[in-house]
């Protein structure tokens, strides 16, 4: 019998502990016929309870075997939890699940190593009874099984029910749930098995973190790469630092906080980008030897730990990323380069550059004003536009500026008119009636720095610039009218009281015009965009001197550095702070100030189209409603209403 019940613990039915419930059923347990005679029944409980840690341990041999590909030719009834497809089995193989597999085996082993001593045990006659070993040592020889066993198995079934939702690194949720427990033999076994899996996951992000690549084949990793996945047209519009590796944020563990993620990203993606895009005889592509080695080092001694903590991953990942931030500003990108990049956007993006400015708007202004005398329908083409933009550089400092050939116009494709708009772009279609937008070719290394997303902002602040700066032209064409108007027009040598005012109220309304326009203009030019800017570049110039005289070991000189920034992805960051900061001061943010900017200025170019068609004569009565409706709205009601803001 003892015999028997060591085959039935081994996995192996028999004539004395058989499946139950009996075929056609799903059997659960292993149990000893009702009719079998000379056993008590509380010896025939500790029997079952034995034989059942037999039919887990078989049940957990079958789930080991399928997702090793091997078949099962024992005659045992093959165990169905749910409907065990082929399908189901494939999604599950992977790096993770091969390792989880190897843990079990390992516990499984230890498990068999215990039957073997029991046999021996039984085949030596090594006990106190007279030969006889009782059921009671076999009870506590696999004490310890009755709460691992039954928990592996449930591990099993929520697996095999749920293939997808633990593929990958996302079995180390499931696994870290069953670790939190008060059983401390169980929390042994199961932080055995969640070892085997970060092993996996540290290759992963030792692969990715210290040489760039991202050696995943089974795509298991919370960093994808998605170069098959981009199109020939986004590839083109997206920069190089963000075109090819994302974050799946479905497969980033519980336990891996999502900040320390994106440091992961960062480190790979830059070590990956510089090694692509640099050419093969340039130096400083990799990363030093040393770094490289120190970096695997850490990642190496974590991987070895019993435990994992999570405070020691992130600072690991805290230092490699550090050093790889630097690294890639030292031999990628300099303060110089980006300090060019960054006056070439506050010339023409923000026109700050205004002999630019002014001839950019006196060419659309001639542009729509032959157009409207032709057609009705203004109607442009790209090519047209860019000729426009080069002769908007002729006798201007843009014209001997190189980074001015970069920039060019775009009008938008019939795709790109169905997206929506937003408040930072309702003002694409102000100078044209249909969405025009400036756009830069950012090129290499310059597209680690500055991303699609910030090109988009920045064209979203030109378009509102330009429509500003062209209120701003128009009022003073108007001014120069009315002047000419008062010099050289019929003058009323008695007027009355109220044909004075008729007279003079033009003025007025074009100098309250002129005034918010101005100011709105001034303010954004000096108080947003400059004072921000100014300050930007000083952070870079100053981390620029600090790594210059780090690399020079100039030791005398100190920097304080609460007062730079660290790295290359602290100056990005600040970048896309002072992009933000922009579009903040510009009141782009925010729908209602958007709009209101829009129609006031909208009321602006009524007023100044009515204005020129005006000759310096009595203005009737009906040319006045409209513009005392005019002024009166927009002056008291559009203007006013953004002071609060």
């Amino acid at each position: 019998m003892l015999h028997e019940l060591l085959l039935a613990l081994s996995g192996l039915s028999g004539e004395l502990f058989v499946p139950s419930p009996p075929q056609p059923e799903t059997a659960t347990t292993f149990k000893i016929p009702p009719d079998f005679p000379f056993l008590h029944e509380a010896e025939k409980t500790s029997l079952e309870r034995l034989a059942t840690l037999g039919f887990y341990y078989r049940r957990i041999v079958l789930f080991l075997d399928r997702q090793r590909g091997r078949k099962d030719c024992s005659v045992e009834p093959k165990p169905t939890v749910h409907s065990d497809t082929e399908e189901d089995t494939i999604i599950l193989r992977g790096s993770y699940i091969h390792a989880f597999c190897n843990a079990l085996n390992e516990i499984l082993a230890d498990f068999q190593k215990t039957i073997i001593e029991c046999e021996i045990k039984i085949l030596n006659k090594e006990d106190n009874m007279g030969g006889v070993v009782p059921v009671s040592q076999f009870v506590s020889a696999f004490g310890d099984y009755y709460i691992i066993l039954p928990h592996l198995h449930q591990l099993i079934i929520e697996i095999e029910k749920n293939p997808s939702n633990y593929f990958g690194s996302r079995i180390l949720n499931l696994i870290i749930d069953r670790c939190n427990t008060g059983v401390p033999e169980l929390r042994t076994i199961m932080l055995r098995v969640l070892q085997a899996c970060h092993e996996v996951m540290y290759k992963h992000i030792t692969s990715w973190m210290v040489y760039g690549h991202l050696q995943d084949p089974f795509g298991e990793f919370f960093i994808k790469d998605e170069t098959s996945k981009i199109h020939l047209k986004d590839q083109f519009n997206q920069t190089r630092w963000h075109r090819y590796f994302v974050i799946d944020e479905s497969f980033i563990p519980n336990h891996i906080p999502h900040d320390v993620a994106k440091s992961i990203l960062f480190v790979g993606r830059a070590i990956a980008t510089v090694r692509n895009a640099a050419k093969p005889h340039e130096k400083n592509n990799t990363l030093s030897n040393s770094l490289s080695s120190l970096h695997l080092q850490h990642l190496l001694q974590l991987s070895s730990r019993p435990i994992f903590r999570q405070i020691e991953l992130e600072n690991v990942v805290s230092i490699i990323r550090d050093n790889v931030a630097r690294w890639l500003w030292q031999v990628v990108l300099t303060g110089d380069k980006i300090v060019e990049c960054l006056e070439a956007f506050r010339k023409y993006f923000l026109l700050g550059q205004s002999d630019f400015a002014l001839s950019l708007v006196e060419q659309f202004e001639k542009l729509t004003t032959s157009r409207s005398m032709t057609s009705r329908i203004l109607i442009v083409r790209e090519q047209e536009l860019n000729s426009l933009l080069v002769r908007t550089s002729v006798g201007t400092s843009a014209e001997s500026d190189p980074a001015f050939e970069k920039f060019r116009f775009k009008l938008p494709t019939v795709i790109d008119q169905k997206i929506t708009t937003t408040p930072s772009n309702i003002f694409d279609s102000v100078i044209l009636g249909v969405p025009l937008r400036l756009e830069y070719d950012i090129g290499w290394p310059l597209d680690l720095f500055v991303t699609a997303e910030d090109l988009d902002k920045y064209g979203n602040i030109f378009s509102f610039l330009l429509s500003l700066r062209r209120t701003q032209f128009r009022l003073q064409k108007v001014w120069t009218h009315l002047a000419m108007i008062r010099k050289f027009g019929s003058v009323d040598n008695k007027p009355s009281d109220d044909k004075n005012y008729r007279t003079l109220m033009p003025w007025k309304i074009r100098a309250s015009m002129m005034f918010f326009v101005d100011c709105l203009w001034g303010h954004i030019q000096m108080d947003i965009i400059e004072s921000n800017f100014r300050t930007l570049v000083n952070r870079i110039n100053i981390s620029s001197t600090h790594y210059r005289r780090q690399r020079e070991n100039d030791e005398k000189t100190h920097i304080n550095e609460s007062e730079t920034f660290r790295d290359f992805e602290d100056i990005r960051i600040g970048h896309a702070t002072y992009l933000g900061d922009l579009l903040r001061g510009c009141l782009l943010e925010s729908r209602t100030c958007s709009e209101t900017i829009k129609t006031s200025l909208n009321i602006c170019d009524q007023v100044c189209g009515l204005l020129e068609r005006w000759n310096g004569g009595v203005i009737d009565d009906e040319k006045f409603s409209q513009i005392t409706q005019l002024d009166n709205v927009s002056i008291l009601y559009y203007l006013c209403n953004l002071l609060p803001m």
